[in-house]
């Protein structure tokens, strides 16, 4: 037996090269795949209906799943969602909510995607005004439909009015006419909208999104941050810094925080801190196959 055990022992390695060598091939064949791969076909929520028959909150359930799933492949492999595989989350968001028009999750889910990681805010509004079609009691329609408005439109008085809306419904949180009245005068602040990605946090199951939200969180505090010692530094010295490092040499800040997305901080007129990063996360390049 000891004679066949030393054999085995050395061919142990051999085969654990062979098995990574293969699982690496099969990786790649993957990857390959996925980039060519179409997201799919989302049949219109009419033909969803005849289906599902009296299953309609099932298929809905489902359906959102299968969503989620596919945006959570990609986002653990690191592989940039193409336009088509944004419309398709649209298409699929906009069939669930069609099937179950008044099930919280979507609209939670497609308003954290859809603006935050893809930019689609026109898209994200309509979800949440069918939202505050069926769920005319529930303050979060209209409240993230008036930070929609006045962080990536700007335009803060259809903002402000949206969170009034929302101030006036049960259980809508104690700081929203003060939020609003103070968005209405200031404009576009990082402050308010760490409040808003604070709440939308509360709200939030996934634990994919909550990752992303939290980064981003981390990134507009550490900006509030540098915004506050600018303010300070106004107050003191009668003027703006034109460089980051005054704020560190004047005391105002202990240490330049990190951005979280990499970039470096950038101070733009009116006392706003911008990060060369946009805090968006760049894909791992791919390598050369010889690098592999």
């Amino acid at each position: 037996m000891r004679r066949l055990a030393w054999p085995l022992i050395l061919l142990l390695p051999l085969l654990a090269g062979i098995h990574f060598f293969a699982h690496e091939q099969a990786w790649e064949q993957r990857r390959e795949y996925r980039r060519t791969l179409d997201a799919g076909y989302v049949l219109p929520s009419r033909f969803i209906r005849v289906f599902a028959l009296e299953h309609k909150g099932v298929m809905a359930n489902y359906l959102l799943l299968k969503t989620m799933n596919f945006y959570g492949d990609r986002v653990m492999h690191q592989e940039q969602l193409s336009e088509e595989d944004w419309h398709y989350i649209v298409s699929s968001l906009d069939a669930v909510t069609d099937l179950d028009p008044r099930f919280l999750d979507p609209y939670i889910f497609g308003v954290t995607l859809l603006t935050w990681e893809a930019g689609m805010i026109e898209e994200a509004n309509r979800l949440l005004e069918k939202g505050m079609e069926h769920r005319s009691h529930d303050w979060q329609m209209p409240f993230f439909l008036g930070f929609n408005h006045f962080y990536f439109l700007q335009d803060f008085a259809t903002g402000a009015e949206y969170l009034m809306q929302a101030s006036r419904l049960p259980e809508s949180p104690n700081f929203l006419p003060n939020l609003a009245a103070r968005l209405s005068y200031y404009g576009q602040r990082t402050g308010s909208a760490i409040v808003f990605l604070q709440t939308l946090l509360l709200q939030t199951a996934d634990e994919g999104l909550r990752a992303s939200l939290e980064r981003r969180l981390l990134a507009l505090q550490r900006a509030d941050l540098i915004e506050q010692a600018v303010a300070r530094f106004k107050d003191e010295q009668g003027r703006l810094p034109e460089k980051a490092q005054e704020l560190l040499e004047g005391g105002y800040l202990e240490e330049m925080p990190e951005d979280p997305y990499g970039g470096q901080w950038v101070l733009l007129p009116g006392g706003r801190v911008f990060s060369t990063s946009r805090f968006v996360v760049e894909p791992e390049p791919d390598l050369p196959q010889d690098l592999e």
